[in-house]
């Protein structure tokens, strides 16, 4: 099961009871700590049956009975677990068990590839998450609006210097365009980070390719970095965890910018990602917590000011902080070892006074992964066909989407909020070979007049645009058979590809 002898404590019955989940802080769940769905969570509630045939847990591992073990509440709030005659076996922390009291962090191990840890949930932690991350947006506040700055400065100064021109040639108009192009591209790729890194919502435990989750932050930190510290980079490509980027980018986010306040007179901030057989030698006291199988340790290092053995003991605590009052709410780390824990992954930190500190990162390797892909190219200049019905409630995005369109050979029907959208489609019932929905829209918005759309012809194709839409949203989307989502801002070729595709299809389908 790679569970080692200092993980083989001896199971006592006399434990200390736990609290009934449904009223305390928190409710009790197994995490997947080696497995198929390593880091996926399952809710106990007053009794769960372990095996193959256990809701919502995939196990692929048939030496795992169906049925091969119960989790179950007693009256005083412990929970315990009984073995029920599985092929294999029930091993608690590596001991065989018949029947043994759990208690929050003991290891459940079933079947050949299979461990499963007690943990309690925080009802509070996620209000405590968000509250740190509005602390840390707050922190990059400064470089994050002087970027900004500088890149509208770019597009604005080419846009009044065209404008100011009685003559110019096309190389000229060529070149200006493209450092605009630049810097609304870097424009829309801070937004993104910065949505990224705020959202809120469901978990979404899918896999993530490591090194792109180091570079997003590196980006992000960067901006607002001070200029006597440097900041280096080193991720291996292709490691894949399965869990939330997000959620992963604020943990590296949070410990960075304590790393970057550790370093008040300059220094080097590294972020590395490698993959790992087992936990590192100096952070060895602490493997027992660690994910076993093979791993990826992710550590951000800084040339600081380092934490005395007193501060290390208490660094992961919720409130605690070096910081000065009102600079600091020592939710940081606290937060990054809630998600970290719940990736079924372990945090730890090393520091010297005067010789900086390390914190790792350390998570279960999920396989390797070709990183992003690169897309097709369409050739912008092809002529489509069709007519296209635009609805979007500013006028500058509709002209834009309509010259766009139009000059690729569209017809462009625009419509300046949804109640319009919804009159125009009855209208001009049957014409519309694609519908563009913007998702923010006042009265009606994008999803509300997509259904209304697929009642009136359950055959029409639909596309939702939006600056920001979040997981529930775009889900519920899906399910309800959106053609596609544009994400704002989208350039010409993003667009027309998704055209392209919805105009193509539906010409090999009449054709087949």
């Amino acid at each position: 099961m790679g569970i080692n002898d200092t993980e083989r404590t001896t199971l006592s019955m006399r434990r200390t009871p736990l609290l009934d989940g449904t009223g305390s802080s928190g409710a009790f769940q197994l995490l997947v700590l080696v497995g198929p769905t390593v880091g996926q969570t399952i809710p106990i509630g007053d009794e769960l049956v372990l095996g193959r045939a256990t809701p919502g847990l995939s196990l692929a591992d048939d030496s795992v009975s169906r049925r091969h073990a119960l989790v179950g509440r007693q009256s005083d709030g412990s929970y315990t677990i009984r073995d029920l005659g599985s092929r294999n076996g029930t091993f608690v922390n590596g001991q065989r068990i018949e029947n043994a009291v759990l208690r929050i962090g003991d290891r459940v191990a079933i079947g050949g590839h299979t461990v499963l840890q007690l943990v309690q949930r925080d009802r509070f932690e996620d209000q405590r998450m968000q509250a740190q991350k509005l602390q840390a947006l707050g922190e990059l506040a400064g470089g994050i609006s002087h970027d900004f700055n500088n890149l509208l400065g770019v597009v604005l100064a080419n846009v009044s210097h065209l404008q100011m021109l009685e003559h110019v040639s096309q190389d000229d108009v060529r070149r200006i365009l493209a450092d605009i192009e630049i810097a609304a591209r870097r424009a829309a790729e801070l937004t993104h980070d910065l949505m990224a890194f705020a959202k809120s919502g469901a978990r979404a435990f899918e896999p993530c390719d490591v090194a792109e989750i180091v570079q997003d932050v590196a980006r992000l930190l960067g901006r607002g970095l001070p200029k006597p510290i440097k900041l280096e980079v080193d991720a291996e490509p292709e490691l894949v965890v399965r869990g939330d980027a997000a959620r992963l980018g604020q943990v590296l986010t949070n410990i960075g910018i304590n790393a970057i306040a550790a370093m008040p007179q300059g220094g080097t901030l590294r972020i590395a990602a490698r993959r790992c057989a087992e936990m590192p030698p100096e952070f060895a006291d602490d493997a027992f917590l660690a994910p076993v199988g093979d791993l990826v340790c992710i550590s951000i290092e800084d040339s600081g000011v380092g934490m005395d053995e007193q501060v290390q003991r208490r660094a992961f605590e919720p409130f605690f902080t070096t910081k000065p009052r009102g600079v600091g709410t020592g939710l940081g780390l606290a937060t990054a070892r809630a998600i970290v824990r719940d990736h079924g992954g372990h945090i730890g930190v090393r520091s010297e006074v005067g010789h900086g500190t390390t914190v790792l990162v350390v998570l279960p390797l999920r396989g390797r992964s070709t990183g992003r892909g690169e897309a097709k190219t369409v050739d912008e200049r092809a002529p489509l066909s069709g007519v296209v019905l635009v609805a979007d409630d500013e006028e500058l995005v509709r002209s834009a989407t309509q010259r766009v369109l139009e000059h690729a050979g569209l017809k462009v029907i625009p419509a300046a909020d949804g109640e319009e959208a919804v009159t125009l489609f009855t209208a001009y019932s049957g014409k519309f070979d694609v519908v563009i929905l913007d998702f923010d829209m006042p009265g009606l918005d994008g999803e509300q007049v997509f259904r209304t759309l697929r009642e009136l012809d359950p055959d029409a194709r639909v596309l939702i645009s939006s600056g920001y839409l979040d997981r529930p949203r775009e889900d519920a989307l899906r399910a309800a058979g959106i053609d596609g989502i544009l994400d704002k801002p989208y350039d010409s070729l993003t667009l027309l590809r998704a055209i392209a595709n919805i105009i193509r299809d539906a010409q090999r389908r009449r054709s087949g």
